[in-house]
């Protein structure tokens, strides 16, 4: 029986050399006197290097989802259409990827527009609210003068 580290097994090429139980690759070449690595020629079937599962499926399964990730799209979007129950939607959706250890933008930035939308609406209905009421009070004159619809105070 001859070495199975040495080159004199015939059809092989100087400086080829395989390990016992795997077939022999045209082009992968060890340097003479040096046994190949371990697990090498890699198999098909078999995911070798410092990325196992490279091009296959992860061994554990696919990885967990977000539990808040739809609160987080919804809170999102009802921060344009109904910013206060995108408040509400938009906090379920990070304290539930909070609690998972995730990191939900979409449900933060929910979050924040809703509170800055919700704020610009409330400014605005103030606004109205004083224009409509400031304005019935600036029509009464406190002079005794006339009042807004025409008659004398």
């Amino acid at each position: 029986m001859s070495d199975p580290y040495q080159p004199d097994q015939p059809g092989q090429q100087p400086g080829y050399q395989t390990q016992p139980g795997y077939p022999a690759q045209p082009g992968y070449q060890t340097q003479p006197g040096y046994p190949p690595q371990p697990g090498y020629p890699p198999q098909p079937h078999q995911p070798q290097g410092g990325n196992p599962g490279y091009g296959y499926p992860p061994p554990y399964g696919y990885p967990p989802a977000d539990p808040g990730q739809t609160m987080g799209i919804v809170g999102f979007v009802l921060a344009f259409v109904f910013p206060p129950a995108g408040i509400v939607f938009a906090a379920i959706g990070r304290s539930q990827s909070r609690q998972a250890g995730f990191d939900n933008q979409l449900a933060t930035w929910g979050f924040w527009l809703s509170i800055v939308f919700t704020s610009l609406g409330v400014l605005y209905a103030l606004f109205w609210v004083l224009l409509v009421f400031g304005g019935l009070f600036a029509a009464v004159s406190v002079g005794g003068a006339t009042s807004a619809v025409g008659l004398t105070v």
